[in-house]
């Protein structure tokens, strides 16, 4: 898949909306709402201040600034705003947690190759 479909939001569920059921879903989502059920997508999944997930989310990478109940897998990275919370496990090669974020759970950092910005990102650490 390229780099420009997982930037691209294919999903929204909107502020006030209310999905009951798992939710499959190609290409990346952004939740504004609410969602009783999972959220898998084949691109990045994004859950806004606004936005509640009962019931985890797997995809590329996700960004949580609202609140997610389950478990977090995903290839890449996982950011948790300040204003997110999450409880359940987190699967994912990084995890950044911003201050003010709550994480109730337990994260495992799955091993990945290392892409170029990664390497870039550890030379310029080393030659620091």
């Amino acid at each position: 898949m390229s780099n420009s479909r997982l930037q691209r939001i294919e999903t929204i569920v909107g502020r006030g909306s209310h999905v009951t059921g798992d939710m499959i879903v190609q290409g990346s989502i952004h939740v504004n709402g609410e969602v009783d059920g999972s959220v898998k997508a084949t691109g990045f999944v994004t859950v806004s201040e606004t936005g509640v997930i009962h019931g985890g989310l797997s995809g590329e990478y996700a960004i949580v600034g609202g609140v997610v109940e389950g478990d977090v897998t995903v290839k890449g990275k996982v950011v948790l705003s300040k204003y997110a919370k999450l409880k359940g496990d987190i699967v994912s090669s990084r995890l950044i947690i911003e201050d003010g974020a709550v994480f109730e759970g337990k994260s495992t950092m799955a091993a990945t190759k290392p892409t170029s910005e990664d390497t870039s990102d550890l030379l310029s650490a080393s030659n620091g």
